[in-house]
């Protein structure tokens, strides 16, 4: 008689948890769609001169000629270094302010930028309606990174359309990209990178743009409410709507076109004095940029009942980059105490105006939601 398998036995993912299916040799979906898409998605040599067409195509047509996400972590430090030392582009560094950056994120941020050279533009968003956001993603999905992902890839997008600038470049790792690549996905982040993948088509982009709009709007309907806020929200997100002749300008994930090594591209950036320093905890997957982090992985796991880095973790082991024992090592480092959750809850909980007890009750509706123990 076969094993009953209760988890991947490669990516360890638990059956059950993000449409995961098990077939009975005890390997998962995600597993063999990873296994027949790989060849096309690693072959950087082909991906590569996507990007410099797309550069190519609009260099020197607008003051810029590509943002990047600055939030004074390693990979968006290492994009940004790429693009102007190896891509010859001259580019925009961003930061989103919401209030929830480190200390440490933000003397990196200065660092890079006085070691760069080059222009920063910081953009703070309407709080008022954005705080809003925030708080329905807390409450009602149980994730704050929601918020921060939607909304800043709209953002993202909204603020290159509004300054002129044909590309916003952002530093995700492969692990983030792939977490849910799997056949019938539901992860709109696909999607984009699909497009990423195939010619540069502005008739395309302005499409997929309108549709996205749609798509907020329903989303907003489901997570606000009230409809002034609503409506303040979609303001702060889209602006005063698209145009026919308006530059839709394309969010392109830099690591489809250049591969991944966490450990050098930190040895890079301290060789060549980018500016970057690494956290004091520093570890694989960690987040030293963020104050709320550790809430967002205390949520996450009394949501799904599994580590907030497991789907990044099970992507790396897809990719054979780690063994499952430093998989294990890896979940461990980035298990935070209870005094750290706590203090981080506190930050949250402060900047989004939310009462404790509020914010208990949503915990205790996600935990029997999920009705299934923490992974081990």
């Amino acid at each position: 008689m076969s094993p009953k398998y209760t988890h991947c036995r490669r990516c360890l993912l638990p059956e059950g948890t993000f449409h995961v299916r098990l077939d009975e040799s005890g390997l998962c979906n995600y597993c063999r769609h990873w296994d027949a898409t790989n060849a096309s998605l690693l072959d950087f040599e082909r991906h590569r001169h996507l990007l410099v067409d797309r550069l190519k195509r609009y260099r020197g047509r607008f003051h810029y000629d590509a943002a990047v996400g600055l939030s004074g972590g390693k990979d968006s430090a290492y994009v940004l270094h790429r693009l102007t030392s190896a891509y010859g582009a001259n580019v925009l560094p961003i930061t989103f302010d919401n209030g929830f950056l480190t200390d440490y994120a933000w003397r990196n941020i200065g660092e890079i930028v006085r070691a760069s050279g080059i222009d920063h533009f910081v953009y703070r968003p309407d709080w008022e309606a954005y705080r809003e956001f925030y708080r329905a993603a807390v409450l009602k999905l149980g994730d704050p990174c929601i918020a921060c992902s939607v909304g800043g890839y709209i953002l993202s997008v909204r603020g290159c359309r509004d300054l002129r600038i044909p590309f916003f470049v952002h530093g995700r790792s492969p692990m983030q990209m792939f977490r849910h690549w799997y056949p019938g996905t539901r992860d709109p982040g696909i999607a984009v990178l699909r497009r990423n993948l195939a010619e540069h088509s502005a008739a395309a982009l302005r499409r997929d743009y309108r549709a996205l709009i749609r798509r907020m709007k329903l989303l907003l309907l489901y997570l606000v409410p009230n409809v002034r806020l609503r409506h303040r929200i979609l303001r702060e997100l889209f602006g005063a709507g698209l145009g026919d002749r308006d530059l839709v300008p394309e969010f392109l994930a830099f690591f489809l076109f250049e591969p991944y090594d966490e450990v050098e591209i930190v040895r890079h950036l301290e060789e060549i004095n980018a500016g970057y320093r690494r956290p004091e905890n520093h570890a694989v997957l960690g987040h030293g940029d963020c104050l709320i982090h550790d809430a967002s992985a205390y949520l996450y796991e009394q949501h799904h009942g599994v580590s907030r880095v497991l789907p990044d973790v099970a992507a790396m082991l897809r990719e054979g980059a780690i063994s499952q024992e430093e998989a294990r090592e890896i979940l461990a480092a980035n298990t935070p105490s209870e005094e750290e959750v706590e203090t981080s809850i506190g930050h949250l909980l402060e900047r989004l105006e939310m009462p404790r007890a509020q914010f208990d009750r949503a915990v205790e509706r996600f935990r029997r939601k999920s009705g299934s123990a923490p992974f081990a």
